[in-house]
């Protein structure tokens, strides 16, 4: 496999593209389209995570060096049946790009009709939506759409999804070593309800925390205020990590991506003394209600997947 040249691209076409996912049984279809940069300004598309200033930055400085737009911003969207509709039909045509990734996902790209894109712009443009992933993306393009004095033409390229079109996941945080196993368990059990696994189990489902040697079920047990405060992860970094490290929650707490090998991240903890929160992911329910209020989670909390592979569409 090679990265693509000028000539592996087909003519540049206007329009909106519907592009599928399909692995095996599993299968994501979504809407591929320009999505106003106002409408992420004016709240219409709506974030639920905060951003690194750091890394906006260099995504600012970035995208002003290389105007070209490779990556799709992941929207979440509530359109209803005349999107389902509109794009099944469209998956019945012959596609513009179909072929298997490395990793075994097949990606498809079908353009839609003139008369059905139509149907499809107007029916999306009367939905709220909200950003599943790209949230760093989103920022960049709107300091340099403030930079350029907002013109009215900007535009992000983002593939729009079914509100349960993804699999939704968490991010998870480990403490680095040592940490006083006893002192983790009397804080765990001053809001949550906890019970521990057998020896050798290692559980499923929920959220979970990995110390000295054993898995424990955790269930917060204290009142969840709506928004972020509801948060298992909010809950935790309250009533468990900033009582157990003080000033240093920051710097010894990591975010840790759910593709890491579980067990590598055991092992560390095995052998510097910390600590693994395997965290529940919030509702959809709970990241809309996020995103509603015009608050953000901290950054790397919520993990959507399968993503969409970058340099197929380009703007």
């Amino acid at each position: 496999m090679h990265a693509p040249a000028e000539d592996d691209y087909l003519p540049p076409t206007t329009g909106i593209l519907v592009y599928r996912l399909q692995h095996g049984e599993d299968e994501h279809v979504g809407v591929v389209a320009d999505v106003s940069v106002l409408a992420f300004a004016d709240g219409r598309v709506r974030g639920h995570e905060a951003v690194c200033p750091a890394r906006v930055k260099g995504l600012v400085e970035h995208f002003a060096s290389v105007p070209r737009r490779t990556e799709l911003v992941t929207l979440l969207h509530a359109a209803g049946p005349d999107v389902d509709r509109t794009v099944e039909e469209t998956l019945d045509g012959s596609p513009l790009v179909d072929f298997i990734g490395p990793d075994g996902w097949r990606q498809t790209v079908w353009r839609v009709s003139d008369a059905a894109s139509v149907l499809l712009a107007d029916a999306l443009d009367r939905s709220v939506h909200y950003i599943a992933d790209g949230h760093h993306r989103v920022a960049a393009s709107l300091a340099l759409w403030e930079r350029a004095g907002r013109p009215t033409e900007a535009a992000l390229l983002c593939v729009l999804y079914p509100q349960h079109g993804l699999r939704l996941r968490a991010f998870r945080r480990r403490v680095r070593g040592p940490v006083d196993p006893d002192q983790l368990r009397l804080l765990l059990a001053g809001c949550c309800d906890v019970s521990e696994c057998a020896l050798g189990e290692t559980p499923t489902g929920g959220t979970s925390v990995y110390v000295d040697g054993t898995w424990l079920r955790v269930e917060p047990a204290v009142d969840r205020p709506a928004g972020v405060g509801g948060l298992d992860l909010t809950i935790l970094e309250q009533h468990v990590l900033t009582p157990l490290l003080g000033a240093a929650m920051v710097e010894r707490t990591e975010s840790i991506s759910v593709t890491s090998p579980l067990g590598q991240l055991v092992s560390l903890c095995d052998r510097d003394g910390g600590a693994l929160f395997v965290l529940a992911p919030p509702t959809l329910e709970q990241l809309r209600e996020v995103a509603d209020l015009g608050q953000v989670m901290p950054p790397k909390t919520t993990y959507f997947d399968p993503k969409p592979y970058a340099g197929i569409i380009v703007r």
